[in-house]
């Protein structure tokens, strides 16, 4: 019998009863027990998942109107309604079969020329032996088991297509370049986190690039027909392609045994696939596309706009304002900046959340899984741009009291402070220990500025906590010698002096930063002494 992933139970949840299981994606809106979150055992997994079912609701099920979207996410269609929904677009979601697969290649198996993989090669993070060897990473892991089910292979092949990174020549990366950052809105149940990142449809077709005339199913579903090759520019797809990208071609191999476990999943009755076979030069997605789940900026007037990718550092709030401000250089996803410009805004309150994923990558190599959760604070769309540019100046603060308690933390540990490396340690405790802080901040300027005020309290609180974080992190970082290196007492007091003057929230520099009145007194010398000449400057880093 055909695997179609719009009527099997195939999707790993975790339901308010704490109970884990497979669901089908039309069971999302079950109201007795609802499912909250995917909950497979890999966040990379759980990612391409929430994706996948997003994509879906956006392709087969988006409302009309946004009055029919508000309707829905008060109360929810039934299963079997949904159902007849997707099953619009279900013969685009067969896994196995003679004809077209989900995210597969349609021809790729009769070409003479395919390699033959181990389906450990089909995730991210599974790089191999030989790439191992050439340039080890913590986070890559070799290619080795023998097996996946066929949820687990359907969540591999969605990772793969959405978040490929760079894999060699003639291996394409995703429509949003290798390793994307993707930022949604989270509800309380795994039907809203999914409805509230569905646009109605021609907002959507409005808003993403693309040719919405188009009424092929290979204009959304790109494994409908053999693989396109070699450039494919924004006005040859339908925008609903940036959710169904297929950069990659390859198609599985499933055996008809189902007596092996699934290396993933477990035990897992069904079909194992062992393998696949690919070829290079699938889809590449060259031109102006604008993933709807992805912030993008640019740096000169003129340059084309960049996605924003993974981080090694992972998602540290200094990122914030990209991910939900916008500004002339930044646009946040298209989900929030729709959110922030509509009733949706007002519908959620003060409770609506944020939450980015991806991978950091390095080429082909994974550094890390980045998540992070944060508060989505949106302001009415006159006071966007001043609300705007004030957080940026609480980033640009912040980061200048990081770089000085790391050059801070350096002289102190070092009379040769430019070869000591601290800022793996310092960059990550100071982001951590500031990060509550800031988004406090962050809600208390948002109040200021509805009520008309300056919001110049606030601002002088941020710079008293920074003031306060950054000495507590250079003692902790300088008192012990077990940390980095020993330190000599007279560069410890030398140091922490500077640091004093320098991130008071009385120096001059950071109060113009942020636009308050600076004190008319002169500001007070560091005492003299031979480290003096040594102390460094603050650093790009």
């Amino acid at each position: 019998m055909a695997y179609n992933l719009i009527d099997e139970r195939w999707i790993p949840v975790l339901r308010r009863s704490g109970k884990v299981e497979m669901i089908s994606p039309a069971q999302v809106v079950e109201r007795e027990d609802p499912p909250l979150r995917i909950a497979s055992p890999r966040p990379d997994f759980d990612g391409a998942l929430l994706e996948f079912l997003i994509g879906l609701l956006q392709t087969a099920g988006a409302p009309a109107t946004e009055r029919e979207w508000e309707d829905a996410l008060e109360s929810p269609p039934g299963v079997g309604q949904l159902k007849s929904r997707l099953d619009a677009v279900r013969g685009a979601f067969f896994l196995d079969g003679d004809g077209p697969r989900f995210m597969q290649d349609l021809t790729v198996a009769q070409d003479p020329r395919v390699a033959r993989l181990p389906i450990g090669a089909l995730l991210i993070d599974r790089i191999g032996e030989e790439g191992l060897s050439d340039s080890p990473t913590l986070f890559a892991k070799p290619g080795l088991f023998d097996s996946l089910s066929l949820p687990a292979a359907a969540a591999s092949l969605m990772a793969l297509q959405t978040y490929a990174p760079a894999g060699g020549r003639g291996q394409f990366t995703s429509l949003r370049g290798g390793g994307p950052l993707t930022t949604l809105i989270l509800g309380e149940t795994l039907w809203a986190t999914a409805w509230l990142n569905v646009l109605p449809r021609r907002e959507f077709e409005a808003r993403v690039p693309g040719d919405a005339t188009l009424t092929s199913d290979a204009a959304i579903f790109p494994w409908m027909e053999k693989t396109r090759r070699g450039d494919t520019p924004p006005s040859s797809v339908h925008p609903l392609q940036h959710l169904w990208g297929l950069p990659r071609r390859c198609r599985l191999e499933i055996a008809q045994s189902d007596e092996e476990p699934c290396a993933v999943y477990g035990a897992q009755a069904g079909p194992a696939v062992r393998g696949y076979v690919g070829r290079p030069e699938g889809m590449s997605y060259d031109g102006d596309y604008r993933h709807p789940w992805t912030p993008y900026s640019y740096s000169k007037p003129g340059e084309p706009w960049n996605p924003k990718k993974g981080s090694a550092d992972g998602l540290p709030y200094r990122d914030w304002p990209l991910l939900v401000t916008g500004s002339e250089k930044r646009r946040p996803a298209t989900v929030v900046s729709y959110f922030a410009s509509t009733h949706r805004r007002a519908l959620l309150g003060g409770v609506a959340r944020l939450v980015a994923f991806g991978y950091a990558m390095d080429n082909m190599k994974p550094l890390r899984w980045c998540r992070a959760e944060t508060p989505l604070v949106t302001v009415d769309e006159q006071l966007a741009p001043m609300f705007s540019g004030q957080v940026e100046k609480l980033v640009e603060a912040s980061e200048e009291v990081r770089k000085t308690l790391a050059a801070q933390v350096r002289a102190a540990l070092s009379d040769r402070p430019a070869d000591l490396d601290v800022f793996d340690q310092v960059n990550p405790a100071f982001w951590s220990a500031t990060e509550p802080a800031f988004f406090r901040t962050v809600h208390a300027v948002k109040a200021e500025l509805e009520a008309g005020k300056t919001a110049d309290e606030p601002k002088q609180a941020w710079l008293s906590s920074l003031h306060d974080s950054a000495l507590a992190l250079f003692d902790r970082f300088t008192g012990s010698s077990a940390d980095l290196a020993a330190p000599d007492l007279r560069r410890v007091v030398l140091a922490r002096h500077s640091l004093i003057h320098f991130t008071s929230p009385d120096a001059t520099k950071l109060r113009k930063l942020l636009g308050l009145s600076t004190p008319n007194e002169p500001t007070p010398k560091a005492p003299r002494g031979k480290s003096a000449s040594r102390r460094p400057t603050q650093e790009s880093v």
